[in-house]
Protein backbone atom coordinates (compact mmCIF):
# COMPACT_ATOMS: atom_id res chain seq x y z
CA UNK A 1 0.00 0.00 0.00
CA UNK A 2 1.67 3.27 -1.07
CA UNK A 3 1.87 6.48 1.12
CA UNK A 4 -0.98 7.85 -0.84
CA UNK A 5 -3.30 5.14 -0.45
CA UNK A 6 -2.43 4.29 3.55
CA UNK A 7 -3.43 8.05 3.81
CA UNK A 8 -6.94 8.16 2.19
CA UNK A 9 -7.64 4.92 3.95
CA UNK A 10 -6.81 6.56 7.30
CA UNK A 11 -8.23 9.97 6.92
CA UNK A 12 -11.66 9.29 5.05
CA UNK A 13 -14.79 7.88 7.09
CA UNK A 14 -16.03 4.89 5.76
CA UNK A 15 -19.06 4.94 3.49
CA UNK A 16 -22.60 3.59 5.00
CA UNK A 17 -23.59 2.87 1.38
CA UNK A 18 -21.53 2.85 -2.21
CA UNK A 19 -23.61 5.89 -3.69
CA UNK A 20 -22.56 8.13 -0.26
CA UNK A 21 -20.22 10.90 -0.74
CA UNK A 22 -16.19 10.53 0.03
CA UNK A 23 -16.21 12.70 3.17
CA UNK A 24 -12.88 13.57 4.98
CA UNK A 25 -12.24 13.11 8.50
CA UNK A 26 -11.44 16.94 8.99
CA UNK A 27 -10.61 19.66 6.44
CA UNK A 28 -7.10 19.70 7.21
CA UNK A 29 -6.65 16.28 5.96
CA UNK A 30 -8.00 16.72 2.54
CA UNK A 31 -6.37 20.41 2.29
CA UNK A 32 -3.23 18.88 2.82
CA UNK A 33 -3.85 15.75 0.88
CA UNK A 34 -4.59 18.04 -2.14
CA UNK A 35 -1.11 20.09 -1.91
CA UNK A 36 0.57 17.11 -1.69
CA UNK A 37 -0.80 15.42 -4.55
CA UNK A 38 0.05 19.01 -6.37
CA UNK A 39 3.36 19.06 -4.57
CA UNK A 40 3.65 15.15 -6.26
CA UNK A 41 3.29 16.18 -9.85
CA UNK A 42 5.38 19.38 -9.76
CA UNK A 43 7.93 16.82 -8.78
CA UNK A 44 7.18 14.25 -11.15
CA UNK A 45 7.12 17.17 -14.03
CA UNK A 46 10.62 18.31 -13.09
CA UNK A 47 12.26 14.53 -13.49
CA UNK A 48 13.89 14.52 -16.48
CA UNK A 49 12.08 11.86 -19.80
CA UNK A 50 14.47 8.61 -19.87
CA UNK A 51 15.30 7.10 -23.23
CA UNK A 52 11.67 5.81 -23.74
CA UNK A 53 10.15 9.76 -23.61
CA UNK A 54 8.33 8.53 -19.95
CA UNK A 55 9.22 10.04 -16.13
CA UNK A 56 10.76 7.28 -14.12
CA UNK A 57 8.98 6.59 -11.01
CA UNK A 58 9.35 7.81 -7.62
CA UNK A 59 10.89 6.31 -5.19
CA UNK A 60 9.32 5.78 -1.27
CA UNK A 61 11.63 8.11 0.26
CA UNK A 62 10.76 10.43 -2.61
CA UNK A 63 7.35 10.56 -1.87
CA UNK A 64 7.78 10.53 1.79
CA UNK A 65 10.19 13.89 1.50
CA UNK A 66 7.63 15.72 -0.56
CA UNK A 67 4.94 14.41 2.10
CA UNK A 68 7.39 16.06 4.53
CA UNK A 69 7.95 19.13 3.20
CA UNK A 70 4.12 19.20 2.11
CA UNK A 71 2.87 19.08 5.93
CA UNK A 72 6.02 21.85 7.07
CA UNK A 73 8.53 18.41 8.41
CA UNK A 74 8.17 16.20 11.82
CA UNK A 75 6.41 17.82 14.65
CA UNK A 76 7.77 16.87 18.16
CA UNK A 77 8.95 13.66 16.61
CA UNK A 78 5.94 12.59 14.12
CA UNK A 79 4.87 13.71 10.78
CA UNK A 80 1.22 14.52 10.10
CA UNK A 81 0.14 11.59 8.04
CA UNK A 82 3.30 9.08 8.53
CA UNK A 83 2.65 6.26 10.65
CA UNK A 84 5.45 6.31 13.77
CA UNK A 85 6.82 3.11 12.65
CA UNK A 86 6.77 4.15 9.10
CA UNK A 87 8.46 7.42 9.67
CA UNK A 88 11.16 6.15 12.03
CA UNK A 89 11.91 4.09 9.60
CA UNK A 90 12.50 6.98 6.69
CA UNK A 91 14.27 9.14 9.15
CA UNK A 92 16.74 6.32 9.44
CA UNK A 93 16.92 6.20 5.97
CA UNK A 94 18.01 9.92 5.73
CA UNK A 95 20.83 10.46 7.14
CA UNK A 96 22.84 10.66 4.78
CA UNK A 97 20.59 12.51 2.16
CA UNK A 98 22.75 15.76 3.02
CA UNK A 99 25.20 14.50 0.43
CA UNK A 100 22.75 12.43 -1.76
CA UNK A 101 22.31 13.34 -5.47
CA UNK A 102 18.85 12.87 -5.14
CA UNK A 103 18.36 14.90 -2.22
CA UNK A 104 19.99 18.06 -3.89
CA UNK A 105 17.79 17.44 -7.04
CA UNK A 106 14.55 17.49 -4.55
CA UNK A 107 15.47 20.42 -2.50
CA UNK A 108 16.52 22.39 -5.89
CA UNK A 109 13.77 21.66 -7.75
CA UNK A 110 11.24 22.70 -4.95
CA UNK A 111 13.53 26.35 -4.48
CA UNK A 112 13.49 26.70 -8.23
CA UNK A 113 9.79 25.98 -8.26
CA UNK A 114 9.80 28.21 -4.78
CA UNK A 115 11.50 31.16 -6.54
CA UNK A 116 9.47 31.06 -9.65
CA UNK A 117 5.84 31.62 -7.23
CA UNK A 118 8.06 33.81 -5.86
CA UNK A 119 9.03 35.62 -8.45
CA UNK A 120 5.26 35.57 -9.87
CA UNK A 121 3.69 36.67 -6.86
CA UNK A 122 5.93 39.92 -6.32
CA UNK A 123 5.49 40.78 -9.93
CA UNK A 124 1.70 40.55 -9.70
CA UNK A 125 1.94 42.80 -6.62
CA UNK A 126 4.06 45.09 -8.12
CA UNK A 127 1.11 45.44 -11.15
CA UNK A 128 -1.12 45.65 -8.65
CA UNK A 129 0.53 48.82 -6.50
CA UNK A 130 0.99 50.60 -9.94
CA UNK A 131 -2.17 50.26 -10.67
CA UNK A 132 -3.46 51.34 -7.90
CA UNK A 133 -1.29 54.67 -7.82
CA UNK A 134 -2.46 55.54 -11.02
CA UNK A 135 -6.16 55.61 -9.75
CA UNK A 136 -4.96 57.40 -6.70
CA UNK A 137 -3.33 59.79 -8.69
CA UNK A 138 -6.22 60.72 -10.91
CA UNK A 139 -8.80 60.81 -8.13
CA UNK A 140 -6.31 62.99 -6.07
CA UNK A 141 -6.29 65.42 -9.85
CA UNK A 142 -10.28 65.53 -10.08
CA UNK A 143 -10.35 66.29 -6.15
CA UNK A 144 -7.86 69.42 -6.50
CA UNK A 145 -9.46 70.60 -9.93
CA UNK A 146 -13.22 70.34 -8.16
CA UNK A 147 -11.60 72.14 -5.15
CA UNK A 148 -10.21 74.77 -7.92
CA UNK A 149 -13.37 75.43 -9.54
CA UNK A 150 -15.52 75.21 -6.01
CA UNK A 151 -12.87 77.92 -4.75
CA UNK A 152 -13.81 80.15 -8.47
CA UNK A 153 -17.35 80.13 -8.22
CA UNK A 154 -17.13 80.98 -4.32
CA UNK A 155 -15.35 84.06 -5.16
CA UNK A 156 -17.41 85.13 -7.91
CA UNK A 157 -20.62 84.15 -5.87
CA UNK A 158 -19.03 86.84 -3.39
CA UNK A 159 -18.01 89.62 -5.89
CA UNK A 160 -21.48 89.32 -7.58
CA UNK A 161 -23.34 89.48 -3.52
CA UNK A 162 -20.96 92.54 -2.93
CA UNK A 163 -21.32 94.64 -6.14
CA UNK A 164 -25.02 94.75 -5.66
CA UNK A 165 -25.77 92.83 -9.01
CA UNK A 166 -28.10 90.41 -7.52
CA UNK A 167 -30.49 92.16 -4.38
CA UNK A 168 -30.79 89.80 -1.42
CA UNK A 169 -34.16 90.08 -0.85
CA UNK A 170 -35.00 90.91 3.33
CA UNK A 171 -37.32 88.75 5.54
CA UNK A 172 -40.21 90.13 6.62
CA UNK A 173 -40.44 90.31 10.89
CA UNK A 174 -41.32 87.92 12.59
CA UNK A 175 -45.32 87.38 13.17
CA UNK A 176 -46.13 87.06 16.85
CA UNK A 177 -47.00 83.94 18.39
CA UNK A 178 -50.79 83.03 17.86
CA UNK A 179 -52.59 84.48 20.95
CA UNK A 180 -50.23 86.88 21.66
CA UNK A 181 -51.39 90.41 20.71
CA UNK A 182 -48.57 92.41 22.28
CA UNK A 183 -48.92 95.50 24.62
CA UNK A 184 -52.35 96.86 24.84
CA UNK A 185 -52.73 100.57 24.30
CA UNK A 186 -55.51 103.15 25.36
CA UNK A 187 -56.95 103.35 21.76
CA UNK A 188 -57.53 99.56 20.74
CA UNK A 189 -59.69 98.96 23.57
CA UNK A 190 -61.91 101.81 24.55
CA UNK A 191 -61.10 101.75 28.15
CA UNK A 192 -58.99 104.62 29.73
Amino acid sequence: MSHDEFFMETHIRKKKAPADPTRWVEDRAETTHGRYKINLEEYTQSLPLNEQGERPPISDEEEKSIWLSTVGGPKKGIAYGLSDKSFRRYRAGLQGIGTSAQGETIDSSAISSMEEKIAKLTAELEETKAREKKNFDTLQGQLERRDKQFDLLQGQLANLLACGAFPIPRSPPPSPPAGDEGPRTLHEDGAT
